[in-house]
């Protein structure tokens, strides 16, 4: 077999192999300093450098007032708060969700996924809330105050119409403005695990900023606590720009992130699950988001924060909610790219391969649907196609490799016999014409082998976080999501790849390169995937299983155009 087969695959794996170490996306830079200000609102009381996007500047030379007197705008954020008023919550139930609202700062404060156990010690439903805190924080950046709203108490109205879907909304009056803000829960299981919130203020001249500030965590969810809070991070969208993820582990503890709008979407997630705030597409997006990171008590960062910018327009301010799965079909249903809330690929790479993982995706999910199977045995089967889909070109390039087999006496006689490079050249090209073989042909040798990567590399990502496998078996498996715990299928993918190499070799001129390859590959495939997800095995193992039988025919072919002696 062409040494180059072997090299364009040992290639494709150093990909494969460093994608573990460069898996957490690189801290972002920073779009501007850290605000120097001891607030949570993006440094909307601090003084406002040159770099600042527009709403902030603004912001910071409306409210310059408040800022001579920060104690004041913060006092809410620094533990100097006055007694807290009491909270009334109330329960709205849908088919896929039960939600819980507080009158105290007018916030959802528990969202449980009625579909979804939790895995982790905790055990029972997932629920998105955790106690003793809100979902969301709001407050009101005026041309002169900062009016926090998550310690003061509302008057709840609640309608609910003949489809059975309500409406909450919570009125209040603070420092002469009149705020009202009002949730709109459908009972239609297409709009499962979204809300519409609307709200008007009332009572104020110039510019309003609505800040709204998202969940600090979400609970575990998945028994391995620890790989879920790794995978916690804060997605957000800019409207020009392709969708951007930032891990909680990115941010050190202090450290402030402001990215400028105007953004479509920002939101938490963790492995599986994801609560997010989503501009009205017809309305006003979103200005900006700061991020900022949280205290750590151990390597892992679990907490940050995510305060979001809002330009109040006449009065209105309006977004959804989305809190729940991440459901690919649900979450394209969203629009506004929001099933990019997980990108797939690295930032310099999302152009190619969230495409082919949402192909890839979009194509288990229509085979699980269509031929009624487990996703176990649609991988088997999706593993088997693409071998299939190859089998044509991997019969024209191994045929084009058997005739560059035996020019390769006529080639090295002509190199022999002319010195003089152009000659030589010329002489090579005849070689190629007069057999009707490109001279490219060695190359195109490696294609079949580099045609299955892209779905390989995609098919790597889509098991970090794609929910349609969490929890499902397959034989002795109990979760396809997760690793092989008796690391049997690692190890059958690599015996497969041997296998499917050792045949490749038969009959084939003496390369020590290539046989040297022959064991390597195998071992550094299954180092490499022993702890990845046993889906991901899955699909590799059933691949080269499939291309045994065609690499057997071929080494036949291979073995009857050697010549004889």
């Amino acid at each position: 077999m062409d040494k180059r087969f072997f090299l364009a695959l040992f290639l494709s794996l150093i990909v494969i192999a460093i994608s573990q170490l460069l898996f957490p996306a690189t801290k972002p830079t920073p779009s501007s300093q850290g605000a120097t200000g001891k607030d949570s609102v993006s440094g909307l009381n601090s003084t406002a450098s040159s770099t600042q996007p527009l709403a902030t500047k603004t912001l910071a030379a409306e409210t310059s007032t408040a800022a001579s007197s920060p104690v004041r705008a913060v006092v809410a954020l620094t533990g100097n708060r006055p007694a807290q008023p009491l909270a009334e919550t109330v329960a709205v139930n849908t088919p896929r969700a039960i939600y819980q609202f507080s009158n105290v700062g007018a916030t959802p404060v528990s969202i449980v996924n009625r579909d979804y156990k939790n895995r982790s010690v905790s055990g029972g439903l997932v629920d998105l809330g955790v106690p003793g805190s809100s979902l969301l924080r709001y407050q009101l950046v005026t041309p002169t105050d900062t009016v926090d709203l998550s310690q003061v108490p509302f008057a709840l109205t609640r309608v609910r119409n003949a489809k059975g879907d309500e409406t909450l909304t919570y009125n209040a009056s603070v420092k002469n403005l009149g705020v009202s803000i009002s949730y709109s829960v459908s009972q239609d299981t297409a709009a499962s695990y979204s809300t519409r919130v609307d709200g008007r203020v009332t009572g104020t001249q110039g510019t309003v900023y609505l800040v709204t500030e998202l969940p600090r965590t979400l609970q575990p969810t998945e028994a391995d606590t620890i790989g879920d809070h790794r995978t916690l991070a804060y997605s957000f969208k800019p409207q020009r720009d392709h969708a951007r993820s930032v891990l909680f582990g990115s941010l050190d503890p202090g450290e402030k992130t402001l990215e400028a709008g105007p953004l479509n979407w920002v939101a938490i997630k963790n492995k599986y699950f994801v609560f997010g705030i989503l501009a009205s597409p017809k309305g006003t997006p979103f200005s900006e988001v700061t991020l900022a990171g949280g205290p750590r008590t151990s390597k892992i960062a679990t907490t940050a924060s995510a305060s979001v910018v809002e330009e109040v327009r006449n009065g209105n301010f309006s977004f959804q909610i989305y809190a729940g799965p991440q459901e690919s079909q649900r979450l394209m249903r969203m629009g506004q790219d929001f099933d990019h809330v997980n990108p797939y690929g690295w930032r310099f790479l999302q152009g190619v391969v969230h495409p082919i993982a949402s192909k890839v995706i979009q194509a288990l999910l229509w085979m699980h649907n269509r031929l009624n199977l487990t996703y176990g045995w649609v991988l088997v089967i999706l593993g088997i196609l693409v071998r299939f889909a190859l089998w044509p070109l991997n019969q024209s390039t191994m045929r084009s490799s058997l005739k560059m087999q035996e020019l390769q006496p006529k080639l090295a006689a002509a190199q022999k016999k002319y010195k003089d490079p152009v000659q030589q050249r010329e002489a090579i090209m005849k070689v190629y014409s007069d057999a009707g073989v490109s001279p490219f042909a060695g190359l195109t040798g490696c294609l079949p082998a580099l045609l299955p990567m892209p779905i390989l590399f995609a098919l790597f990502f889509v098991f970090q976080n794609t929910i349609e496998f969490r929890g499902v078996p397959f034989m002795w498996l109990h979760d396809i999501s997760i690793k092989d715990p008796l690391y049997i299928l690692p190890l059958l993918m690599g015996a497969s790849m041997y296998v499917l190499s050792w045949i490749g070799m038969r009959n084939a001129p003496p390369n020590p390169q290539a046989k040297m390859m022959g064991y390597m590959f195998p071992v550094m495939m299954t180092v490499v995937l022993l702890n990845m997800a046993s889906g991901l095995n899955l699909y590799y193992t059933a691949q080269n299983i499939a291309a045994l039988p065609q690499q057997w025919m071929l080494a036949r072919e291979r073995a009857k155009a050697r010549p004889a002696g």
